[in-house]
């Protein structure tokens, strides 16, 4: 047949399936022989890619409501701890400081607000745990609470909330206040003369740095002896112990007295109890007072109280030279007036 008589004949008439060929289509949807052995292969990979597919959406949805129900419980958690701290009355410290905050600010509020009912009295060390900072640190912060009025200690050196401290907000602002203030001051003394210049309180029959601005000239070390904030020395041999001993009331220094062992320190140390009282009694808190190797040999301090309502723990400051730099009176001509206008300043704030 040529290709003219091909394109001539008429188009073929389509096939009905016989009922093999139907009953086929029906088990294969419409595909005979190895059409519906690929058919039935790609139905079972395709069936097979489904399960896989709806398996793998099984899994990002289990693994989606798993971390749901763990944000859910840690936020139920955190609320609860939130809860607990809130009932137990534990202070809450920012675990990292932001610079348009006063981290001293909040340090001093938390110390205040450990105590509560439950824990009418506490230890440097309990209130250390408490707060979370070194037992230095808030020896020195409590020791400036104690000097302002707002703790005090009993007979065993534990701390309690004083009357002054019926608002421990706002006490603390104002110690707050009032300690960066003086230590404006105190840097500027010692700018002024060279030499290391601490605030103290008095803690019992000794005294307690609640700031010590050291210097670094010539002797000055072996002068202060490697003393921090937060070292304790003996009221009986140092400029500022006794200018504190002759603040306080007979009564209260008499106590005192009867408390205090004596031995020496230095070459000068005063040893006789009535020879120490004696020395208290002449002293005018409104000058100044000076330990000429009293406390260490090689090192002379002068020092002045600075004036605090009777509500107010008495504070002084001090400045403490080698004692090759100043005799005696040259200290008291020449540093004396510089430490009176500190004063002055201090206790005008």
């Amino acid at each position: 047949m040529d290709q003219d008589d091909e394109d001539k004949q008429p188009p073929r008439p389509k096939r009905r399936p016989s009922a093999p060929d139907r009953g086929t289509r029906k088990r294969s949807g419409g595909r005979t022989g190895a059409d519906a052995s690929t058919s039935k292969k790609s139905t079972g990979t395709g069936a097979s890619m489904g399960k896989a597919r709806a398996k793998a959406s099984a899994g990002k949805s289990a693994s989606a409501a798993g971390a749901k129900a763990r944000r859910s419980r840690a936020a139920k958690k955190s609320t609860a701890a939130d809860v607990s701290a809130e009932k137990s009355g534990e202070p809450r410290i920012r675990p990292d400081a932001d610079s348009r905050l006063s981290r001293s600010l909040e340090y001093g509020v938390a110390i205040l607000e450990s105590f509560s009912a439950g824990r009418q009295t506490l230890g440097i060390a309990d209130i250390a745990d408490i707060v979370g900072v070194t037992r230095s640190t808030t020896h020195r912060y409590a020791m400036t609470l104690v000097a302002l009025g707002y703790l005090e200690q009993n007979s065993k050196r534990k701390y309690r909330l004083a009357r002054h401290a019926a608002d421990p907000g706002g006490a603390a602002v104002g110690t707050i206040r009032r300690e960066l203030a003086a230590r404006a001051v105190l840097e500027e003394l010692r700018e002024q003369t060279g030499h290391t210049v601490s605030m103290g309180v008095l803690d019992g029959a000794r005294v307690v740095y609640v700031h010590r601005l050291l210097a670094h000239g010539a002797g000055q070390y072996s002068a202060d002896h490697d003393l921090g904030v937060g070292a304790g020395i003996p009221a009986y041999c140092s400029a500022l112990g006794k200018v504190l001993l002759a603040s306080i009331s007979d009564a209260e220094r008499r106590e005192l007295l009867a408390t205090i062992e004596f031995e020496p320190h230095g070459p000068n140390t005063i040893e006789e109890r009535n020879e120490l009282a004696a020395e208290l009694d002449r002293i005018s808190t409104r000058g100044v007072v000076v330990s000429d190797e009293e406390l260490f040999a090689g090192s002379r301090s002068i020092a002045a109280l600075v004036p605090r309502p009777r509500s107010e723990h008495p504070a002084a400051i001090e400045v403490t030279v080698p004692s090759f730099v100043y005799t005696v009176e040259q200290l008291r001509k020449r540093v004396g007036p510089r430490l009176k206008r500190a004063v002055k300043l201090i206790s005008e704030d």
